[in-house]
């Protein structure tokens, strides 16, 4: 038998792949025109979800708007959509939905959530938040968030009638906050919260009042009352906000003045001292051979950091009291100025700065011991390039004392001391003048007048009377 080959029938199977892979090309190539996408990417197969993470997440909603951010990633074939909803009862509220987004690597959301406006009422609702890639399967993330709604904000009682300050110096008031427990609450003014504290924890009398609470505050060296008032605010853990007025008063204060006079040698010895302590190494390249250029962005540069390291510390307070009475002087001897006063530092009579001092200078005669002005725990021991060998003491309540220009140091950071004892040696260390002691006191890590600290008319005045007061209105006298 004989079999003949038939000719053509290949030639139209090789048309017939031929155009099928050619509608197959047409087509990723239409899809990838109209998405944006690239399925000859190997990212288009990819099996990795968006990534979503909070860059500030609500805790609630309450009567204020919330404000929320969100970032969401995706590295792989890139983001295709985004979507954000509110829910209660099953009723879904669209908030945000981002499509077509071509495959951006990375998308930030911000929202503010007004519940009120949302329609939303107290109770619960959910936080959605879904998140797709452009790849084959379309991966997708999702977070689901439940927030309580609740509208009723905190209230506020001023319990001191009057709190009578001084610029630079210190201040106390009494307040309740009623209806809630705060999540924070205190003395708010030019945008700077002064954290106050359960007044339990600073007399026992208090013990059965925890709606009760205390802030020491600080009225600032540049306090100006008509852009600075200042209010009592409390915030629930939501984020519901009240506040209250109170009285007070601003007294103004006269500063004085007084000169550091650096001649050549001095100038360059602090020019050699600031550019070779380990903060300022970066800085050598800047500088220009001229002595006064150098020491005046030397002397600003280090200014900032010991100022910047210093914060750490003296945001580390109890809410307990850790202090007695009126404190002493770290040294036996009287300050050569006052807080606020205007200090000039001149080289060869050229000023180099000018500001307000923060503290005041204990000049001795000869190395002698330097003591805790009160009781309390130690949060910083180092040498710093302006301040030298510094000591930070905590003393509660925001309170914090500051002992600089040392030679040496007894304590060590965490130690708690007791009011008197020995807790270093004066000495020439950082800017010094000469033997020396710095001292400043801060609260809430703002330099106020230590001569009211160091008084004993203002403690009684200020503190024990006001604290006497509040024990009278919500107490009574004793035998009540």
């Amino acid at each position: 038998m004989t079999y003949r080959k038939e000719r053509g029938g290949g030639g139209f199977v090789a048309f017939l792949a031929i155009l099928f892979f050619s509608i197959v090309a047409a087509g990723f190539l239409t899809f990838s025109e109209l998405t944006k996408v690239n399925p000859f990417n190997s990212a288009f197969f990819e099996e990795d979800p968006p990534v979503i993470t909070w860059e500030r997440e609500p805790a609630g909603l309450g009567a204020d708007p919330v404000p929320m951010a969100l970032k969401v990633t995706d590295s792989g074939s890139g983001l295709d959509e985004v979507l954000v909803r509110i829910s209660q009862n099953n009723q879904p509220r669209e908030l945000v939905r981002k499509r077509a987004l071509g495959g951006t690597p990375s998308q930030e959301i911000t929202i503010n959530l007004n519940p009120k406006e949302l329609g939303l009422r107290e109770g619960k609702a959910e936080l959605q938040i879904l998140a797709f890639d452009q790849s084959l399967w379309s991966n997708g993330s999702r977070i689901s968030k439940g927030l309580v709604v609740d509208f009723l904000k905190p209230r506020i009682e001023v319990i001191t009638p009057q709190q009578n300050g001084v610029i630079g110096g210190a201040e106390l008031v009494y307040y309740k906050v009623i209806g809630k427990t705060p999540d924070s609450q205190g003395v708010f003014s030019d945008g700077t919260l002064y954290p106050g504290f359960p007044a339990k924890y600073w007399d026992e009398s208090f013990k059965n009042y925890d709606d009760l609470y205390l802030t020491f505050f600080p009225i600032p060296q540049d306090f100006d009352e008509s852009k600075d008032a200042m209010s009592l605010l409390a915030r629930d853990a939501i984020g519901n906000v009240a506040t209250a007025h109170f009285n007070y008063k601003a007294r103004a204060r006269r500063w004085g003045s007084f000169s550091f006079a650096l001649d050549t040698a001095r100038g360059e010895a602090l020019k050699t001292a600031l550019a070779a302590h380990p903060s300022n190494e970066s800085m050598k390249a800047r500088l220009s051979g001229d002595l006064v250029t150098d020491l005046k962005y030397l002397i600003k540069a280090s200014a900032r950091h010991d100022e910047s390291v210093l914060s750490d510390p003296l945001s580390q307070t109890e809410g307990r009291k850790l202090w007695t009475g009126t404190f002493s002087r770290p040294v036996s001897s009287y300050p050569s100025n006052s807080a606020g006063d205007q200090r000039t530092i001149t080289l060869n009579g050229q000023e180099l700065m000018k500001g307000p001092a923060l503290g005041a200078r204990f000049q001795v005669s000869a190395r002698q011991k330097v003591s805790a002005a009160n009781s309390g725990r130690v949060t910083f021991v180092d040498t710093l390039p302006l301040n030298g060998t510094t000591i930070v003491i905590d003393h509660g309540f925001g309170l914090a004392s500051v002992y600089a220009h040392l030679s040496a140091s007894l304590v060590k950071p965490g130690e708690e001391v007791t009011k008197g004892q020995a807790i270093g040696q004066t000495g020439t260390s950082g800017l010094a003048q000469s033997e020396e002691v710095y001292f400043e006191i801060r609260l809430h890590g703002v330099p106020v007048s230590p001569n009211e600290w160091w008084d004993d008319t203002w403690i009684t005045d200020h503190i024990q009377n006001k604290t006497a007061f509040v024990q009278r209105t919500l107490i009574g006298e004793p035998g009540e």
